[in-house]
Order: structure tokens, then sequence, then C-alpha cells
């Protein structure tokens, strides 16, 4: 693995830290891995606990706003090494590191740089923070509860009901007022999600039809619950981590500006629908999104479901899913109407899955990429960690692949 526009390896820690915590907050999400030199390789940091609570006071000190609840910090261990993982999610301001004499800076990422806003720069990032969006706009109604919410939170480390906590996810505004966002997150969420149930493409004979409410929370996990126990009779039709993919995706992008409700389509001999009211935002393509370029309607709810550990990652989950279906020689279909985004799934049935091998798909998939990792390669073949792991290491051994790097940023590459 290598240093890119959301990677930075760090031998040790140095303010010069503060500058790529403020170009992934104002730019996009990033990792930041301290205790590898710059060719990913794990050296090792000493003192890894007085580092985490160096960094952890330098960046609320250091920079404004507050962007400790973008930010997580923890200290890994890999082959008796400390390590320490960075992650920062894009944040909802403008960031800027704090300078000598009380002047402001402010960083964009460029690449694998950190660089200084031009004029030009900060005034769009300033346009585009201060523009008036469904999420940030007062909710009509203020009377909200958190029941659902709160036990998400507390289990990130969170307190739902902590001002500056409301205040840096934008649940609030600046007269502590609750936001739209407040209201999707509440128990008050008027928005709901439906599930139809079918016995076949044809929707000859439904099954059943259900209606799902409550905080968005409450219905990413009914909704999963339902799919999964309903249609995914074995992993082998449909893997747990696409099923996870669209549920989230169709919550996280949806357009909320009209009470209309996504709708899920299961077909039990078939495959599975999901409509998404929104279409694209302006500029964007169907092969862009599947593509993996990060677009969404909802910046702050999706940076909220990365903080609080839904999301693996920003912009690469139907990518994800259509390199899994490619390799297993069929097609995830894709459409965005004038009001809509369509997704519609094939069943994985066994007779696909004999025509290829682990290997076969493994090797299929980095004909198309540079690289895959071993978390990566146990969902596009579906199996587990130690499995996926013997493989990967055989077909390194049998001269097929390259290792790069070490630990939990190990990469494998097509030896050519």
């Amino acid at each position: 693995m290598e240093e890119d526009q959301n990677t930075e390896f760090k031998v040790r820690y140095t303010d010069n830290i503060l500058k790529v915590v403020v170009s992934f907050l104002n730019t996009n999400s990033g990792t930041i891995y301290i205790g590898y030199n710059d060719n990913g390789e794990l050296v090792g940091l000493m003192n890894a606990k007085a580092t985490e609570e160096r960094i952890s006071h330098k960046i609320r000190d250091c920079i404004v706003p507050d962007p400790s609840i973008f930010v997580s910090i923890n200290i890994k261990n890999y082959d008796n090494k400390d390590f320490i993982v960075i992650h920062v999610s894009k944040g909802g301001d403008v960031y800027s590191l704090k300078a000598k004499g009380g002047k402001k800076k402010i960083y964009i990422r460029t690449g694998s740089h950190a660089v200084p806003a031009s004029e030009d720069t900060i005034k769009m990032l300033l346009i585009r923070n201060n523009k008036i969006s469904f999420e940030t706009s007062v909710s009509v109604k203020q009377n909200l509860t958190f029941v659902q919410a709160e036990n998400v939170f507390k289990d990130n480390g969170l307190d739902i009901y902590d001002k500056d906590v409301q205040t840096n996810l934008h649940l609030i505004d600046d007269k502590g007022e609750f936001t739209n966002l407040a209201l999707l997150i509440s128990d008050d969420n008027p928005y709901n999600y439906k599930i139809a149930l079918y016995n076949s493409n044809n929707k000859e004979k439904l099954l059943d039809m259900k209606d799902f409410r409550g905080s968005l929370f409450k219905v990413y996990t009914d909704v999963l619950d339902y799919v999964i126990n309903n249609i995914t009779h074995s992993k082998k039709a449909f893997p747990s981590f696409v099923v996870k993919e669209i549920v989230l995706n169709s919550i996280v992008h949806r357009d909320y500006t009209q009470n209309t409700p996504n709708l899920i389509n299961l077909y039990r001999d078939g495959g599975i629908e999901v409509i998404n009211y929104g279409s694209l935002n302006e500029n964007v393509s169907v092969n862009d999104v599947v593509g993996g370029i990060s677009t969404s309607r909802n910046p702050f709810l999706q940076s909220m479901f990365l903080r609080l550990n839904y999301l693996d990652g920003v912009g690469n989950g139907l990518k994800r899913i259509g390199d899994y279906y490619n390799n297993m020689n069929l097609k995830m279909e894709v459409s965005a109407l004038p009001s809509t985004f369509v997704i519609r799934l094939p069943k994985i049935n066994k007779d696909y899955k004999r025509h290829l091998s682990d290997t076969d798909i493994i090797l299929n998939y980095l004909k198309q990429n540079d690289y895959i990792s071993r978390s990566y390669a146990e969902k596009l073949i579906n199996k587990e960690k130690t499995t996926t792991s013997n493989l990967l290491n055989k077909m390194v051994n049998d001269g097929l692949l390259y290792r790069v790097g070490n630990g939990p940023v190990t990469r494998y590459c097509l030896k050519k």
C-alpha cells in the first residue's frame, strides 16, 4: 500500500501531522499510520500511549473548530510492535490550524500531500459549508427523544446529550435548536422504509409487506435483519457485506427533502431491487458512482455513520459490490432515473461459483486493480479470515502474487 489521497505514513509523531489531519477534514476522509515508514513497512513506535495522548491534546488545542468528533485515535499492535492509527472523517466545517501570531492556516489534500489552500479555494470551502441544506435546517419538531440512538452513541464513547457532541455533529444549530439531522436519528423520525417480499421477479405473488420506522439506526438494523432472514438463505446467495452495503447506501444517500419512502423488493427465486428516492447529484454519472467516486447528498449524515463505525469507508461500497459480482460472472445493474436511483442484484447460485475457484476470483480482480488487501479478498471470495490468509500466502508461494508491506496495511499484487 502506498501513500495516496486517503493514506499517510509517518515513522513518528511531529506537529506536521496536524496539517494532514486538517487536510483530510477539509477535503476527504483519510487514515494516518504512525509507526510506518514511507514504504508502508511497520517499524514500530516507542511510548505509543504517551504519543496517543499528545496527539489527542494537539488536535483539540491546535485545530479550529474542534474536530474531535470526526477523529478517532487508536493504538494497535502487530508482530509485537505498537503503532497508531488516526482515522479522520471529512468534517462539516472549514478547519484551520492555529499558527503564531493568532493566524490560521487552512490545508487541503492534493494527491498524497497536505497543501495550503489558496484564497479561491478557501472561498469555495466557505460557500460549500455555509450553504443551507436539509440536514442543517432547523427541524419543525423540537420535542425530540433519542432513546434508540443513545446506545449507539454510548457504544462509541459519545454522549448524545452532550452539547459539544450535538454541535460538532450538527444536531443543533448555533441557537441550540435541533436540526433535521437530529430529527433523522431521533425516535420521532417520520421517514419510513418499505420492503416488499415476492416469490419471484414477476411480482405475481406478494408474500409480505413491511413498513419500518424510528431512528435511522433502528431502521437500518430492522431492515438488515428482515432482508437477511427472508432472502439470504445461504451466504452464497447474497454475502452479508453486500446486503449491508446496499441498505446503508439507501439510508445515507436518500433524498429526505420529500417524505417518499425508499423501497426494497425481495424476490425469493430471484434477486434484490433497491429503489432509492433521489437521483444522482449534478455532474455525477452512474459510472462515477460504481467506479468509487464519493458524492453525498447528506454529508453530515454520512460522516456520522462513518464516525459511529457503520461505514468502512466513503465511496467504495458500490464499487466493492460491483467487483464482487463481476468476479462471479454476474452483473450489478444500476440506473439513475429522474427521481430515483435503482440497484438490482441477481441471486448468486451455486452453479456460478462452480465455474470459478477462489484463486481465479482473486486473479480476475487483480487483472483490473493494482492490489488487494486480505480483508477485501475475504469479502470477495466470501471466506473466513484464516482461510483467506492461507490462500493468499499460497498464491505468493506459488509465484502468482507478491506481498507489499506488512501488518494491517499488507497488500497483494499480481506478479507479472
